[in-house]
């Protein structure tokens, strides 16, 4: 059933009232000149059913007469996925809208970044009172260019990342007195998202950090491997770490475990013979996946 307004004062719907009206009167005239035509004598008055059948015969040829000049059109009915909606618009307008301002906000962090604890470190740098002194700082003022270049770049090229990770590496492990050894393949060049570089330069530095402070390795292996849609990281070390199933879960193993679970990912630590730790990190779905933290925001 179909529900419309009528505009009662609209000319076109006034004209089909007049002609409505004029319809049903020329029915009920000409019933009542079969009926007069019908009777023995014309001062004879007709009976009731006849009047009432006359009356009825009116009212069916108006009906049947005004279905046939203006037929009701039935409403079509289309497909659901046909209909024209704008919520799918809407929601990329917003999807759009979202990332742009998490763009800016990164870019307005890393400008503060850069501006403010950049100038403070460079001041310190500069009137540090022992060569050691100087180099930390150097070394946390580059970590901090890495930082803020990342965060102000809206994606990165996996093979501009992997790049950029050797030569940060290789200059801690330098400093260090311990060896790097890069190795890298992958199938094709992707683009990583903001989340998923992140949680790699930060795994791949802890990982750094511990081979160096704690298990005092004098080299380290990295091995990146992207092989269709699976990425394969393992850091191994020969330093002296031992049963990593008894280790202590600090900040740094709590922040790579965490780092792998925003990649969707698993990581497990295994010890190598002679000497050293391995640390292997898989991540199944790791092309065109949305990251759990990026969906979470």
């Amino acid at each position: 059933m179909v529900v419309r307004r009528v505009r009662w004062r609209s000319p076109v719907w006034l004209a089909r009232f007049l002609a409505e009206a004029l319809l049903l009167a020329g029915w009920v005239l000409l019933g009542v000149i079969l009926l007069r035509l019908g009777r023995a004598s014309a001062s004879a008055a007709p009976p009731v059913w006849a009047q009432a059948l006359v009356m009825f015969g009116a009212l069916a040829g108006h009906m049947v007469s005004r279905r046939w000049l203006w037929p009701v059109a039935s409403p079509s009915v289309r497909p659901l996925a046909e209909i024209p909606t704008d919520s799918s618009s809407d929601s990329l307008r917003l999807d759009a809208a979202v990332e742009q301002g998490r763009g800016e906000e990164r870019l307005r962090i890393a400008q503060d970044l850069h501006d403010d604890i950049g100038a403070r470190l460079l001041t310190l740098m500069y009137q540090a009172p022992t060569p050691d002194m100087e180099e930390y700082i150097r070394h946390t003022l580059q970590d901090l260019k890495t930082l803020t270049r990342g965060l102000a770049a809206p994606s990165h090229r996996l093979s501009a990342a992997a790049a950029e990770w050797k030569r940060d590496l290789n200059h801690r492990l330098e400093l260090a007195g311990c060896e790097l050894v890069w190795e890298m393949q992958a199938d094709e060049d992707v683009d990583l998202s903001m989340v998923q570089w992140s949680a790699l330069t930060r795994i791949l530095r802890e990982l750094v950090s511990n081979a160096i402070s704690h298990a005092h390795a004098r080299q380290l292996r990295v091995n990146l491997t992207l092989a269709g849609n699976l990425l394969t990281l393992r850091v191994s070390d020969n330093g002296f770490g031992r049963a990593p199933e008894l280790w202590s879960h600090g900040l740094g193993l709590g922040g790579v475990r965490k780092r792998v679970k925003q990649l969707e990912g698993q990581v497990n630590w295994r010890e190598l013979s002679p000497q050293g730790i391995c640390c292997e990190v898989v991540v199944p779905s790791f092309i065109g996946a949305v990251p759990a933290a990026q969906r979470s925001h």
